[in-house]
């Protein structure tokens, strides 16, 4: 079946300009007129993305777009709209929309965006790389770019993020993708035994040295060669790879004959190679070769949207793997799972989604299945955000759970009502009189913040502070909150109470 691209409108202008399209990047298009349509498509055509216009829609498809999101986690949904304000569109992104089109716009500059995202959605697929956030579509982005070149490239961030899995995908979308893939850790092997992997030995070059063996640059010639942790070898290798970076050409352990090779490389570090440069650690001039373009892959906490696809994708990779079920995640274990640290990234996530899927007792993942090291582990993280029991029974660690859970919910509330209480005491002023005071307030607001008898009347307060606070900073919740004086945490919580 040929990739599809599913487009809900009612906009004549659209369908005006895309009658002038055949077929785009090699997709086909399918055309209805209302979300509830598309919907009804989804299963039987498996498109690479929807597209809902949301002009004409008389009623918001937010519910709608979340229901997909639901059931088809890996789907990019995009959302075509006149202007609309940051807090809108963060909302929409939260209900699951991946890309906001904005229209109208000319018949060439629409043309080349969806086929930009047919590309990206289906790099997506063949690659197995999962998410959806800003963060990882750039890493798509230059992976695309970078690809078809033979640059070296070096593939920088903190271990458990996917470096390996960046650099066999460069490979499988290069020119040298039929040839072969060889990875090599240099910091598990010592120098020796390195130098032997990668340049390999004659017969009797050492003790123990029986026959002939082929190292990396020999195997992987005509293909790409990738090398994790290059940071940890020593000086006298980096001489050595340096010269066969430089001249195509290495001698084996022992050999006296010149070995020619073409290989691309691709390099991956968590140090910082600029550090260790300026410390005496690392030379300069093999920096420049293994650096002539860079990734700099972000760690799990920097891309915390990606969260609940990875652990959709991992509960799925269980199953086909090792048969378990295909369980759903109760909302409060993804609450506790996307609040925590990662320190092992995408490596751990995947662990413990794991475990959890072969332990699980129920239908459902719930945080009784959390495995209690990874418990013990958030306990002692500084962060302090997370209600995580230790050394309890699976029923008592659910209960101190809930326990702590109401305690951290009176604290948010009580951490809003000292906000509304120092907002008012700003507002009255030393030099205003009380009634001016709430004049001024109820001006800003629309409502008296000094009548705290009705709860209706300080739940609206709340939410128009907080959309302010929003409105504000363009969207920007971090900042939001440190202007609102509450936890970040407390501010999510707010916002989806209160669907803005």
């Amino acid at each position: 079946m040929a990739d599809t691209v599913l487009l809900a409108t009612k906009e004549e202008e659209l369908l005006r300009q895309i009658g002038n399209w055949d077929r785009l990047e090699g997709a086909d298009l399918v055309l209805v007129e209302e979300p509830s349509e598309a919907y009804s498509l989804l299963e039987e055509l498996d498109p690479l993305i929807l597209i809902i216009d949301r002009r004409g829609e008389s009623q918001s498809p937010m519910n709608l777009i979340r229901k997909i999101r639901r059931r088809y986690p890996h789907l990019e949904i995009a959302l075509m709209e006149s202007e609309r304000s940051d807090v809108v569109r963060e909302n929409e992104r939260k209900a699951g929309v991946d890309q906001i089109i904005e229209v109208p716009l000319t018949e060439r500059d629409l043309k080349l965006l969806m086929a930009r995202r047919i590309r990206l959605q289906r790099f997506r697929r063949m690659s197995g790389m999962v998410g959806r956030s800003d963060r990882f579509a750039q890493i798509i982005e230059m992976i695309l770019h970078i690809a078809r070149t033979d640059i070296s490239v070096l593939v920088t961030g903190e271990s458990g993020t996917g470096k390996e899995l960046v650099a066999k995908t460069l490979h499988d979308h290069s020119k040298r993708s039929e040839s072969v893939f060889l990875a090599l850790n240099c910091g598990a092997l010592p120098e020796g035994t390195l130098e032997s992997e990668l340049f390999g030995h004659e017969k009797g070059a050492f003790t123990g040295a029986q026959s002939a063996h082929p190292g990396h640059f020999e195997r992987a010639d005509g293909g790409t060669l990738f090398l994790d942790e290059i940071g940890e070898i020593s000086h006298s290798m980096q001489i050595r790879l340096l010269r066969v970076l430089e001249t195509g050409e290495f001698l084996r352990m022992g050999g006296t004959r010149n070995i020619k090779t073409d290989v691309r490389l691709v390099a991956a570090t968590n140090r910082n190679l600029e550090l260790e440069v300026r410390e005496g650690r690392f030379r300069r001039d093999l920096l420049h070769r293994i650096k002539v373009f860079e990734l700099r892959l972000p760690a799990l906490r920097e891309r915390r949207e990606d969260i609940p696809l990875l652990v959709e994708h991992f509960i799925r990779e269980t199953h086909e793997r090792e048969s378990t079920d295909l369980f759903e995640v109760d909302d409060d274990l993804m609450e506790v799972l996307n609040g925590a640290p990662w320190p092992g990234n995408i490596r751990e996530l995947r662990n413990i989604v794991q475990r959890m899927c072969i332990m699980a007792g129920g239908k459902r993942l719930n945080l009784r299945d959390l495995p209690e090291d990874f418990l013990q582990g958030q306990s002692a993280s500084s962060s302090g955000n997370l209600p995580v029991p230790i050394n309890l029974r699976p029923e008592d660690a659910e209960r101190e759970l809930l326990y702590r859970s109401i305690l951290s919910l009176r604290e948010d509330v009580n951490s809003v009502l000292e906000i509304l209480r120092r907002f008012q005491v700003q507002m009255e002023g030393d030099d205003i009189p009380g009634s001016m005071g709430e004049k001024i307030a109820a001006a800003r607001f629309g409502r008296d913040l000094s009548n705290h008898d009705s709860p209706r009347r300080l739940e609206d307060v709340e939410r128009e502070m907080i959309q302010r606070a929003l409105e504000e900073n363009r969207g920007h919740r971090r900042r939001a909150a440190d202007q609102l004086g509450i936890s970040e945490r407390t501010l999510y919580r707010k916002i989806k109470d209160f669907e803005l």
